[in-house]
C-alpha cells in the first residue's frame, strides 16, 4: 500500500507551505513597519526579520534533510 508515502509527502508540503507563509508574514510586517515610520530598532522591524529568518531556515533545513 502507498499510505505512508502519501502522508509523508503531505507533511513535507505542509511544512513548506507554512515556511513560505512565515516568510510572507515577515515581509508584510517589515514593510508595514517601515511604511509607518518604524526604524531598525522597532518591535515590528525585529519581528518581521525574525519571521523571515525562521521561515527561510526551515525551508533550508527541509532541503538539507530531504523533508
Amino acid at each position: 500500500m502507498n499510505g505512508a508515502g502519501g502522508g509523508e509527502r503531505f507533511y513535507r508540503g505542509a511544512v513548506r507551505a507554512l515556511s513560505v507563509l512565515f516568510v510572507a508574514i515577515g515581509v508584510v510586517v517589515l514593510v508595514t513597519t517601515l511604511a509607518n515610520g518604524g526604524g531598525p530598532a522597532s518591535t515590528g522591524f525585529l519581528m518581521g526579520i525574525a519571521f523571515i529568518v525562521v521561515g527561510a531556515v526551515r525551508l533550508w533545513l527541509g532541503t538539507r534533510t530531504g523533508r
